[in-house]
């Protein structure tokens, strides 16, 4: 009788005890929240790849940006890549489909840009650049400033791929190289001795150059195109020295250029 009883008070002890341990047990910490800026949470929203924003304010830099895949991005509408130092040289390259990058060199809040040299290239279908180089508004006949001597190349591998480029300040040059169809070019040039060259290998392209104000001497324009069914409108005006040279293997081309002095 007294081993049961004892053996009943030692279940009974034990019993209390994993009940106790159960009751007392402590609770997982709970995960904080990861805390994302401002800027990385505005960015996420722009695109649904890879990102990158810019704003470069030294001088002499080298700069390497290298994206693969799809929809990725560089910079927005209102949040270009800033290049605003002086001898910047930047290369940046997008692989995949959907891509866009936008590009302000010196623009109306970005301040100097001199001597910038700046290498895109974009393989893919579907891409868009969006670039300006200067202040101001060429389109308003105002002078733009601050992207003097620039040296830009555009090279696109893919169809239905968009340039917008808007640019001022003296001896700039732009290249755009293109191998693919339905391409799309609105270039927008003020300020004297700037060059224009564009390289087309593809068909339905339409090209829009127009190199407008006062003092525009020296402005030239280079097209080479290999295609059909293209549209190329070239405008040139002021003083003296504007040469245009379009050279075209196409059907169902319409090419207006009009030289003012």
């Amino acid at each position: 009788m007294k081993k049961l009883v004892l053996s009943l008070m030692l279940t009974m002890a034990f019993g209390v005890q994993a009940q106790t341990a159960v009751a007392t047990a402590t609770s997982p910490t709970a995960v904080s929240p990861i805390v994302v800026s401002p800027n990385a949470a505005a960015a996420l929203a722009n695109a649904t790849t890879n990102r990158i924003f810019l704003d470069q304010s030294g001088d002499n830099p080298n700069i390497n940006l290298n994206q693969t895949g799809n929809s990725n991005r560089q910079g927005t509408d209102l949040s270009p890549i800033y290049l605003r130092g002086i001898g910047q040289t930047v290369t940046t390259i997008q692989t995949g489909n959907g891509n866009e990058i936008d590009l302000a060199v010196s623009n109306a809040t970005t301040g100097s840009g001199v001597g910038a040299t700046v290498m895109i290239q974009q393989i893919g279908n579907s891409n868009e650049v969006d670039a300006a180089c200067g202040s101001g508004t060429s389109a308003g006949g105002t002078a733009l400033t601050g992207c003097k001597a620039a040296n830009l190349n555009w090279k696109f591998t893919g169809n239905l791929n968009t340039l917008q480029y808007r640019a001022t300040g003296d001896n700039q040059s732009s290249a755009v190289t293109v191998a693919g169809n339905s391409n799309s070019f609105l270039i927008d040039s003020l300020s004297a001795n700037n060059s224009q060259t564009i390289q087309v290998t593809g068909d339905t392209n339409a090209f829009n150059i127009s190199q407008t104000g006062t003092g525009i001497a020296g402005g030239s324009v280079w097209v080479q195109l290999n295609g059909s069914s293209n549209t190329i409108n070239v405008t040139q005006s002021g003083t003296v020295d504007a040469v245009a040279s379009i050279k075209s293997v196409s059907n169902s081309g319409t090419i207006n250029i009009t030289q003012k002095n």
